[in-house]
């Protein structure tokens, strides 16, 4: 609710029943049947079939030959344009291509979103993913090491929100704890063999934006300095991301 002129203004409850619509489909990761969503959502297919149809007009959604309802690339590109806006395209690219060349293994930057950490920003040697959509790109928040920086840093809300959705949240003590080491390491919790590495990303306000990832095998992955490579380039990023900073090329350009 917010105040103009002296008066409240209310939400339009069929905005943020769309809206709803939308991110369930997000969270599904696949295409999705009007009986599904009301089933999900708690509505009639009936209320469900109208927003629907007026997301598909909108061009938000499209409907595949079976009958079932899929994102189209609008919400793509409304993500990148988010990025931007935010501040966590291109100004944080140079210091990960720089943490790529460093330490060789995949770098990434995730999102808290809804229950999840989300990769918004991916980079692998030999290969660029600005928008990964593979369900790989959604990491559960406990097991992986950007999922325990998101949490870690989370404002009061953000850990009531998660709550409400299921996720066990580490006490108080594990998150300060963690906050003091400054990162995040998991081996094995969520994917076998495979050791990662978080921090976490500022706004210019100090709060947790994102988390800082590089991941790779266990067996060849040396923590420690990959972990000292990791820190710089997270202090490099919130020193850009603060104003304080200028985000800088490989090739030297600002």
């Amino acid at each position: 609710m917010t105040e103009q002129g002296g008066r409240r203004t209310q939400p339009l409850s069929t905005t943020l029943k769309s809206l709803g619509v939308l991110e369930t489909v997000a969270q599904a990761q696949r295409s999705v049947r009007v009986s599904e969503l009301a089933r999900e959502l708690g509505w009639s297919r009936a209320a469900i079939h109208q927003q629907l149809v007026t997301l598909t007009a909108a061009g938000w959604m499209e409907q595949t030959d079976e009958g079932a309802y899929r994102l189209t690339l609008r919400a793509a590109w409304v993500g990148q344009s988010a990025l931007r806006q935010a501040g966590l395209g291109d100004r944080v690219l140079p210091a990960m291509e720089r943490l790529l060349g460093e330490v060789r293994e995949a770098v990434s930057l995730a999102v808290l979103e809804r229950d999840t950490a989300t990769i918004v920003q991916r980079l692998e040697p030999g290969r660029t993913l600005q928008v990964d959509l593979r369900a790989e790109a959604q990491m559960p928040l406990n097991r992986s090491a950007s999922g325990q920086v998101l949490m870690a840093w989370a404002d009061q809300r953000q850990l009531a929100d998660l709550r409400e959705r299921g996720v066990e949240v580490p006490d108080d003590d594990d998150r300060a704890a963690l906050r003091d080491a400054g990162h995040a390491i998991s081996s094995g919790r969520w994917l076998d063999g495979v050791t990662g590495i978080a921090a976490p990303v500022f706004d210019v306000h100090g709060g947790c934006v994102g988390a800082l990832s590089l991941a790779g095998p266990a067996s060849r992955l040396d923590v420690q300095t990959a972990t000292t490579e990791l820190l710089r380039a997270a202090d490099e990023i919130n020193e850009v991301l603060s104003g304080r900073g200028t985000s800088v090329g490989k090739d030297g350009a600002r």
